[in-house]
Order: structure tokens, then sequence, then C-alpha cells
């Protein structure tokens, strides 16, 4: 049996399948503010009179590292970065970082060392302060600059974390990857204190099953690897939706996705059958970061959005006041609409005409009015959509195939999950003039997609065959490498093996292992090759560890 669990900033969803069909499904009203509350209260009713000895995992997707992002409840962090000359950083960080003059170049060559002084004297204007985060700027060249600041800091300041960025990130992007080291260490803490309660829950409820933590690109790690990672479980709440759609209905044309949950809809696109991924990393509180991401964007525009009229226009959300007045909530929202259309069957009729009749439009009927105020949000949900597929389609392009058979996302099909899809996918499908569709258990879509989500690692290896060493930074490795002849193959087979290595070490099964990128080019010396570089990138395959059986019978279609 596997658990699934979904907080959402309105609802907590929870799922129970076993041998491929959903056996239990429950949604209870998130606690604002309390995770852990609405996982355990989710936990208790899904596995009411289950015996928790047939659990073989629980998969959680916890807004607990974005809403602390969003909130600005974040721990101080002391972050110390190795720039080297000529990097632009200013303005770009996330932090006010203490700048060091130690660094290496682009081939992993120390070309200053680290003064140990200047991490003494910064120190001492951060006392109390126990997380820390340090970044070079070529550290993924050679990491041994961030290993040994961040011993020193180890020594001088007991901190409870310290993130060092190609630790984070194999990947060049000096900004990105420092950035994702801050919010490792910054969301850290209260990530393990999650941690720490969930496991301590799930015991105390006879569930010995491994628990597993979604990640931002759709796949799950287990909760000892995801307290090294904390950051990679932002945004988790979009990805459990995706991957919802993957096990409900997989489309096998060119096709956008929506969560149109109780505050937020989120917006995917698919091509050739699975999600767009984010080429660079997502973007927090406006930094950019290197954590791996679909390609989404979320509207302030749900189910639970707040109507009112301001200056003589209705005007949408994106405030929630609390639940529609149909289910005894104070204030208007889309989904009285929803019922007063006939688009929704739920809750109290009469008072989400009361609603209504807030918002009466001159001269129009009830019923005139909620369709209006309906098309309207399906305008705004359009709107966004027309918007992504724009962005996509001006995309930078950079290979000589994508320029000489450029493939335009033209999506011809609109797939709708969550507690709103039913009464809103239809109306906004004719106005982007495609087929629509809603599956079956769409309103738990996203602790579907927790539930089946595979665990996944990532890794990077570069080898420099003139300097005869490779690096893999993710694990701190810094090797010899004496084959001046290696090759793309070669190293897509080490990689494999790191990564075989530290999934083994993570608990995770690396059954199936895909190359992300491969590059290679040559080192000139006077009109000599001398060598080359060689980089790769390896993941154990995101996706879902099975489909559901039957699962999109009920749905809906239409043109």
């Amino acid at each position: 049996m596997l658990v699934g669990i979904d907080v959402g900033g309105t609802y907590t969803d929870a799922v129970l399948l076993d041998a491929g069909k959903v056996i239990r499904q429950i949604k209870v009203a998130s606690e604002h503010g309390r995770v852990l509350a609405s996982i355990l209260t989710a936990l208790d009713e899904i596995l009411q009179g289950i015996d928790t000895q047939r659990i073989e995992r629980v998969a959680l997707s916890t807004t607990l590292v974005t809403n602390a992002i969003v909130q600005g409840k974040l721990d101080p962090v002391g972050l110390f970065i190795m720039p080297g000359p000529g990097a632009d950083w200013q303005g770009r960080l996330a932090a006010d970082p203490v700048v060091l003059s130690g660094y290496v170049d682009h081939r992993g060559r120390e070309r200053q060392e680290i003064v140990v002084d200047e991490v003494k004297q910064a120190c001492k204007k951060l006392a109390g302060v126990k997380l820390f985060a340090v970044s070079g700027k070529f550290a993924v060249r050679n990491p041994a600059q961030e290993q040994k600041v961040a011993g020193g800091l180890a020594a001088a300041m007991q901190p409870l974390h310290i993130a060092c960025g190609a630790a984070v990130s194999g990947n060049l992007n000096f900004i990105r990857r420092t950035n994702s080291a801050y919010y490792l260490a910054a969301v850290g803490q209260r990530f393990q204190d999650l941690a720490d309660a969930a496991a301590a829950a799930l015991a105390e409820r006879g569930v010995q099953a491994p628990i597993l933590i979604l990640k931002a690109d759709g796949g799950t790690l287990p909760l000892a690897k995801a307290r090294e990672l904390p950051v990679e479980s932002i945004f988790t709440g979009p990805a459990a939706s995706v991957l919802g759609v993957m096990g409900l209905c997989p489309p096998a044309k060119p096709a956008v996705s929506l969560d149109i949950g109780g505050t937020t809809t989120d917006i995917a696109l698919w091509k050739n059958g699975v999600p767009l991924m984010d080429a660079k990393g997502a973007a927090i509180d406006g930094y950019l970061t290197a954590v791996r991401t679909f390609r989404l964007q979320s509207i302030g525009l749900g189910g639970d959005s707040w109507l009112r009229r301001e200056a003589g226009k209705l005007l949408i959300g994106p405030e929630r006041k609390g639940p529609a007045m149909a289910l005894g909530g104070p204030e208007p929202t889309v989904t009285d609409a929803l019922i007063v259309a006939g688009l929704s069957d739920f809750g109290d009729r009469a008072l989400a005409e009361a609603a209504m009749q807030r918002l009466l439009f001159p001269g129009k009927s009830l019923l005139e009015t909620a369709r209006a105020i309906v098309d309207q949000a399906a305008e705004v949900v359009a709107a966004a959509v027309r918007e992504m597929l724009a962005v996509e389609a001006a995309t930078p392009v950079y290979k000589v195939e994508d320029i000489v058979r450029p493939e335009l996302l033209r999506p011809e099909l609109l797939i709708g999950v969550g507690g709103g899809a039913a009464g809103l996918t239809p109306l906004i499908a004719e106005k982007l003039n495609i087929s629509w569709q809603v599956p079956a258990l769409a309103m738990v879509a996203n602790a579907l997609g927790a539930a089946l989500a595979r665990p996944t690692l990532h890794i990077s290896l570069r080898a420099d065959t003139a300097a005869g060493e490779y690096t893999v930074p993710e694990l701190g490795l810094r090797l010899p490498l004496t084959d001046r002849r290696y090759s793309i193959q070669q190293a897509g087979k080490q990689a494999a093996l790191h990564l075989q290595e530290m999934a083994t070490a993570a608990g995770i099964t690396a059954d199936e292992i895909e190359m992300t990128f491969a590059e290679e080019f040559n080192l000139v010396r006077g009109f000599s090759t001398v060598g080359k570089i060689v980089h790769v990138g390896a993941q154990i395959k995101p996706g879902i560890i099975a489909g559901l059986v039957d699962s999109a019978a009920a749905g809906g279609a239409g043109a």
C-alpha cells in the first residue's frame, strides 16, 4: 500500500493506493500555519482501520519550505562567497555576503589561497548565527576552498548546518548556485523540525514504512536525504499536480495542464507526453536558483478567490478570505459563482445565491451574474496560458537542429485537475479553442502524484584530461584521471557508477539512469590540442512508479 499526502494552501489531500487502485481518498481543511497538524489529520483519517504493517511508503508534498520563503520566516544565515575577480554578484544574491579573497579559476586551479583570518574576523561579527552557506565561483571545478571555509566555520561557530554551493548543484552559474546554498541553509532547521516531528508521529501510529519528500522536479527523496537538501522541496504542490496528471491521464498530444485549487491555479506545459522542465532552475522570491523544477506558472485565482467590487469593477483574487459562502465562508468566491451558474453541485445553494446577490450586475439576474463572473475567471486563466505559450515560443534556442527545424508548442488538449477543475476547465478550453479533459480523481490529483512519484537523484561529472583529473561536485570528489583519450561515453558510465553509489547510500534503487546533458570540447595551446573537457549530467529518471488502474474512466472531454 502507498500513501500520498499533499498539503495545499486551502486543503490537505490524502490517498491510499493498493495494487494500482485508489481504495481511499480524503480531503481536509489545511490548518493555517500548521503544516504538521494538517499532515497528521489527513494521515489519521486515511489510515483508519488499516493494518499499518501493509504500508510500503508514505510520500509527502508539503508547502513548509515555500511558505517560509513567501512569509519571510527564514533563519539568519552567514553567507560566505569566493567570487574571484570580475564576478558580477551585487544585487543578485538573496543576502549580503562576506566576500573572501581566495578563489580558483575556471580550470579549478587555486589562484589565491583562502585567508583564514578573514573567516575568523567575519565570525566575530556573526555571533549567534548557527546556519551558514559557502559558495565559490568555480567550486564545481574544485570544491577544496569551499570545504576549507566550511571546516573553519565548523570549528569556530558550532553551526547547526553548513551548505556548500558545489554540493547543491554541479553546474556552472555562480549566482544560482549561491542562492540555492543560501536558501538551503535558511530553511534547513525548519525542515529538520518537520522531519523529526513527522518521523515521530508515524512511529507513534505504528507506520514503519519509509517517508519520502516530493521535490520540485517531480521526484522524491528519502527523508534522510531530504534533510540534506530541504530547498528541493519548494514548489512541490505544482509538481505533485503534474505527476498526478502523469498517473491519471498522460497526454498523447501537446497539452496544457491546470491545477485549479482553492487559492491558486498552476499551469504546466506538455510536449511528447512529458511535462517541460525549466532549463536553468527556479526563481525563489525573485532570486535565481539552481533548483530543478517543471516549467510552471502560478496565478492567484482558485475556487476560494475573493470576489468584490472596487471602483465599479469586479475583482477576482488573489486574496482568499476563507471558504465559499456556500460552505459557511464570510465572502463571495469563485466557487459560489460556479454553484449558481450550475457548474458545481455542492454546499448550500441558497448561501451561494446570497453571495451573488452582493455582486449583482445591473439589469442581470443571479444566474447571468454568476455566469459573467465565471466567464471572467476563465478568461484570466486563459490569458495566463496564452502568455506562458508566448514566452515559450520566444525562449532562445541553442541547438542548430532547433533553429533549422523549430518545433513550436501548439497545445491541442487542456487537462484540468483540482477542486475547481470540473467547472472551469471546459470554459477555459473554449477560450483557447482546444479540447479538454477532467479525469476521475481530479480532486486528489496532487496526493496521487506524491504517492506515485519515483525517488530521484542527480549528479554531474566534469573531466579535464589536460589537468589529469575529474570532479563530481555534488559528492565533493576530485579524483585523478590518467586516460587522456577519455570520452563522453566513459564519462557517462563513470557518472552512472557514482550515481548508483549515491543512491545506495540514500536507500534509493537506481533502476533507470539517464543522461541529462553531455558535452565536450578540445583544449588548444599554441597550435596543438593538449586535452579536452568532458562534462556530463546523470539522474535517476523522475516520473511515476506506476499508472492507475481505470483512473480516467469517469473523465470528460469536449471540443
